[in-house]
């Protein structure tokens, strides 16, 4: 990479791999003035590099940093939302019997695991774009994990819908999961790598009806 981009690139991946550090804008800044931040070293990474520091090849076996590590965490981090927002529904045969649900409770719980999602992606976005795709992603997860917990002390179909949204906010994940493989990997395969993500965090949907009970 150019010095300028190298600038770019000391600022931009700790905003991408959740480090505190300048901000994207400050990158820009860097780029435009054509030098590097007082004592920043040039980048070196393990895979080859565009002029933005995005990985210009997907090695799917390979765990080393900043890029592949960041695009396993995001897949891994978008399959438990999915494994914890689809367990409920796996377990209906069980839940219904036990919480005595109507076919409008279940319906209802539906509803509002789909709106708990949309409402709480508009909000991850703008959080991702502050703080970066490592911290949105533990505080998604982190913050929906109680609830999931929290399913097993439902005693009637008004607490079962109310979890049922709140476990369903997880499903965010996946505006962290496309901002950070994006981020991370070159135009020409970064379609690829958002695919493959994507997908093997919603396989998260089938884990979660093979592991329940």
């Amino acid at each position: 990479p150019t010095h300028a981009a190298a600038a770019a690139c000391c600022c931009v991946l700790p905003w991408m791999t959740g480090s505190r550090a300048l901000a994207p804008s400050a990158a820009a800044a860097a780029a435009q003035q054509g030098s590097m931040l007082p004592g920043a070293p040039m980048p070196q990474f393990a895979l080859p590099v565009d002029a933005e520091c995005k990985a210009c090849r997907l090695q799917l076996c390979s765990f080393a940093r900043p890029h592949m590590r960041a695009f396993h965490i995001s897949w891994a981090a978008f399959f438990i939302a999915f494994v914890t927002t689809f367990a409920p529904a796996a377990l209906l045969p069980v839940l219904r019997d036990s919480l005595e649900l109507t076919a409008t409770d279940i319906g209802n719980g539906g509803i509002a695991s789909v709106c708990g999602a949309i409402g709480s992606r508009l909000v991850i976005g703008t959080f991702t774009d502050v703080f970066g795709p490592r911290y949105a992603a533990a505080t998604v997860l982190l913050l929906t994990a109680p609830f999931a917990f929290g399913m097993v002390l439902v005693r009637n179909a008004a607490g079962y819908i109310a979890m049922r949204c709140m476990v369903g906010l997880g499903l965010s994940v996946f505006v962290v999961n496309q901002t950070w493989t994006t981020c991370m990997f070159n135009v020409k395969l970064v379609g690829r790598a958002n695919a493959l993500s994507a997908g093997w965090g919603n396989t998260g949907g089938g884990a979660a009806l093979l592991l329940t009970p």
